[in-house]
């Protein structure tokens, strides 16, 4: 597991400053996407109970994604914004569409709906997964928001247990390499984005499948042994 330790605090506060810079510069300091990432620093902290898996406050995954998608030349700013506030509505309780139309605007708004799951639907379900990200392909900025979310968890699996990896590594096989790979087809101008995911991230699952395959052998000799 990885420890939460002086270096990783200061990779994060490096990750904030580099972010908050960066939108000052594309869109001013009064801008929508200032006032995205002071709510979701607010609202998604540690001191509020939402921690990643290392300890360290969740909307430092929201500016991650951010990050990453202005790192790939995407810097529409509705786009920026809801790619920091894309899982507030999942997560907080008392956002809704509603409350992010009104804070910001309608596109804002749609785009967090997109990449935002149904609480009463299991996405174990095969069909419930897929069902998801077809209806979020159809957008190409939505989809960008998705594949940036999705490169940063498989980034930061080290933070999980080894199950929760192969798990997390096996539902990114089946279901977000083949969406990448539409992505791109649909969306040259974002192409980039869609291709260094699946680069980075095919790698990652090769391994950490292989490695569960070699666990799973030795627990069933050991088992036979026994």
């Amino acid at each position: 597991m990885l420890s939460f330790n002086g270096d990783d605090n200061m990779s994060i506060q490096s990750s904030n400053q580099f972010l908050e810079r960066r939108i000052t510069i594309l869109f001013g300091t009064n801008s929508q996407a200032i006032k995205a990432l002071d709510l979701v620093r607010e609202e998604m902290s540690a001191a509020k109970g939402f921690k990643r898996d290392n300890g360290s406050d969740y909307y430092n995954h929201c500016i991650e994604v951010a990050n990453t998608l202005i790192s790939f030349c995407i810097k529409d700013e509705d786009v920026i914004c809801a790619a920091l506030l894309h899982d507030i509505v999942e997560d907080v309780e008392g956002y809704t569409r509603e409350t992010i139309k009104r804070m910001f605007n309608e596109r804002v708004a749609e785009l967090v709906m997109l990449v935002t799951k149904e609480p009463d639907v299991s996405y174990k379900e095969a069909e419930n997964m897929q069902s998801y990200l077809n209806q979020i392909v159809q957008d190409r900025d939505a989809s960008a928001i998705k594949t940036s979310d999705r490169m940063h968890n498989m980034m930061t699996l080290e933070e999980k247990s080894f199950e929760a990896r192969y798990n997390k590594a096996m539902e990114t096989k089946i279901y977000y390499l083949p969406f990448f790979r539409e992505c791109s087809a649909r969306y040259p101008r974002y192409e980039n984005l869609f291709d260094s995911a699946r680069s980075q991230i095919e790698p990652l699952i090769f391994h950490i499948e292989s490695f569960y395959e070699e666990i799973q052998k030795l627990r069933q000799q050991i088992e036979n042994n026994s």
